[in-house]
């Protein structure tokens, strides 16, 4: 699975509730996760939500996640998907990208388990969808300033599968 570098993620208790570990520990106000904040960063082949509010920052390094949604229609199997999490760390001033790994978004919002190993760090080629990421995070770049961040994963699907279908411009 991870190596020890992603043991400190700060994410981690949103995903124990999904494995079921912290669902009493949560309900506790004190420990109330905040709102989602899903900031749209690129359109092409998904649509791509940054969590803004999820964010861990270590000097000019960003331990984040990235909400991938799919197109209207998209299944695995039988079973249809809004899209999936990617984990990622970025290095703002490095322009590198490392994949930490990906947990699935059933549709309904059913979140998969995480998996994946850390892969090494790479440059971020242009114009993609990784891109488009590292200039919002590092640059503060707000690319679709007419699209209000989203509160939910269903939120982010209903914003972003329209946008996917069309190839508009929000």
């Amino acid at each position: 699975m991870f190596g020890a570098e992603a043991v400190d993620f700060p994410l981690l208790p949103r995903f124990a509730a999904l494995l079921g570990g912290g669902a009493v520990a949560l309900a506790s106000p004190a420990l109330a996760q905040p709102p989602l904040e899903l900031r749209l960063a690129d359109v092409g082949r998904f649509a791509t939500f940054v969590d803004m509010g999820g964010i861990a920052w270590t000097g000019r390094t960003a331990r984040l996640r990235v909400l991938q949604v799919t197109e209207e229609g998209f299944t695995a199997g039988t079973e249809a998907f809004w899209g999936g999490w990617r984990y990622e760390v970025i290095d703002c001033d490095a322009r590198t990208i490392a994949h930490v790994g990906f947990s699935s978004v059933r549709a309904g919002g059913r979140e998969g388990p995480v998996s994946g190993d850390q892969r090494p760090a790479a440059a971020i080629p242009p114009g993609g969808a990784d891109d488009a990421a590292a200039k919002v995070i590092c640059d503060g770049w707000r690319p679709y300033v007419g699209v209000a961040p989203a509160a939910s994963v269903e939120e982010a699907v209903k914003v972003g599968r329209p946008l996917i279908a069309t190839g508009a411009e929000p």
